[in-house]
């Protein structure tokens, strides 16, 4: 795909460009083609309505756009959620039961930022095929990161980037394969006993809680941000640059912190469509005003992730968090920074098991678990081990089976390696450098036989 890709630049951008569009297309028909005519239609809706926009500059059209996606993405995700709250309160509404399409919450969000823009006259009609490719480009389709049309139709229109760089080819193989690497060697390795704690949350022990938590905080980071750097390795590999979406949340020392670092590219598009447009409503920035702004912002921010009673918690959690992050600043009150970032991580801990639970009842299962409201055990080998220092403890049986090693790899990276992107910057293309990133691709791919569907593709 590269090659063709590359040969057809050197004729004509916009060949490769239709390229591009062509084998995304393929690429998402590949995962469920059932969808490919919603994702077509969509793009269609979305561009005509961003031409009406354009040219007329009618406020009328922006508002149509916005109900078109919020009503599509709403159908899709949420409509059975309400249908079954409605019917709790003793209504007798049959369910749509419709099947969430890959990436819709994805590329709903890029064309609503491009609507944003086109209605704030910061942005022109690029044509129908760079429009669609800009949408459908396929690193990002299925999970992000989420695109700004600004840097893209730039890109596309650059011939200079039609032509081999072998610096941004190496760069982009190295990190396609650390994403590939945490996806199947790190995630996908703790998917088993992360299952195995949220099946069976009302028999969880105080310690085997804890472990259950963390290692789902840690499975869904080097999930995620596999994918991600997936994505940027690949479109850097085209000489396109797209978002990064990660940069090392888990040292983040406050919960505005946190969101600057998890999830870049939906953070900056929230801020931009939800945040911003409400602080300019109010005129004058008072902390009343910045704490409803930002109690809005994050709270979509978190029912955007799903439709549910767990994404509702979820949501509210995030959204006091950062408030009570605001109020904190405000008064210009310290912490010291280890002590901020432990309470920052914690925190985070706690709306992950809402996160992940199957219900609330779920999550406070585990949450009183690991207050140890089902008491405490210990595997056997750390049992006898106290034993022999004359230390009695419980032993019991812990659900699943942790892989310690993979475990502790996980935390260790997350606390104190440079990030992928720093990485890639850092190190210098060599012939060692080649020989570990053959090795690493070999070794990823071998695991491939086992690689479970990644996380975000449910959102």
């Amino acid at each position: 795909m590269l090659a063709v890709c590359f040969i057809l630049g050197r004729f004509r951008a916009e060949l490769c460009n239709g390229w591009l569009l062509l084998s995304s297309l393929v690429f998402y028909g590949y995962w469920d083609v059932t969808f490919l005519p919603l994702l077509i239609a969509s793009i269609a809706v979305n561009y005509l309505l961003a031409r009406l926009i354009l040219r007329r500059r009618s406020k009328f059209w922006f508002l149509l756009g916005l109900a078109f996606n919020i009503g599509l993405l709403g159908a899709y995700k949420y409509s059975d959620f309400v249908i079954e709250n409605i019917n709790a309160l003793g209504a007798h509404i049959d369910p749509l039961g419709l099947i969430l399409p890959l990436g819709i919450s994805f590329f709903t969000i890029t064309q609503l930022l491009y609507l944003f823009d086109c209605h704030a006259g910061v942005s022109k009609d690029h044509g129908m095929i760079k429009y669609a490719l800009f949408v459908s480009f396929f690193p990002h389709l299925m999970a992000g990161p989420i695109l700004y049309h600004r840097q893209m139709f730039k890109q596309f229109d650059n011939p200079s980037l039609r032509a081999i760089d072998w610096q941004n080819l190496s760069s982009g193989l190295i990190l396609f394969t650390i994403g590939l690497i945490k996806k199947v060697m790190i995630a996908d390795q703790l998917s088993p006993y992360v299952g195995a704690g949220f099946g069976s949350t009302a028999t969880l022990d105080c310690l085997t809680a804890w472990l259950t938590a963390i290692s789902y905080m840690l499975q869904l980071y080097f999930d995620f941000s596999g994918y991600s750097d997936m994505a940027v390795g690949l479109s850097r590999m085209m000489n396109i640059d797209i978002p990064i979406n990660f940069n090392s949340p888990y040292r983040a020392s406050s919960m505005i912190n946190f969101w600057q670092r998890w999830h870049i590219s939906l953070t900056n598009a929230i801020t931009a469509c939800v945040y911003m447009p409400l602080v300019r409503y109010f005129k004058t920035r008072t902390l009343a005003h910045t704490i409803a702004a930002s109690f809005i912002a994050f709270f979509i921010v978190g029912i955007w992730h799903g439709a549910g009673w767990t994404f509702v918690v979820f949501a509210l959690m995030n959204a006091v968090g950062i408030v009570v992050n605001y109020i904190w600043k405000f008064y210009n009150r310290s912490m010291p920074k280890p002590l901020a970032h432990i309470i920052t991580l914690s925190y985070v801990l706690l709306t992950m098991i809402f996160f992940r639970a199957e219900s609330i009842g779920d999550a406070l299962n585990v949450i009183a678990a690991m207050g140890g409201a089902n008491g405490i055990v210990f595997p056997q080998k750390i049992v006898t081990l106290a034993s022999m220092l004359g230390v009695g403890l419980t032993v019991g049986n812990v659900p699943g089976a942790l892989p310690k090693i993979i475990f502790l790899t996980a935390i260790l990276l997350t606390a104190f390696s440079p990030n992928s992107n720093q990485l890639c910057k850092k190190i210098a293309p060599s012939p060692a450098l080649a020989a570990a990133t053959a090795v690493g691709l070999f070794i990823a791919v071998l695991h491939l036989s086992r690689v479970t569907e990644f996380l975000y593709f449910q959102f």
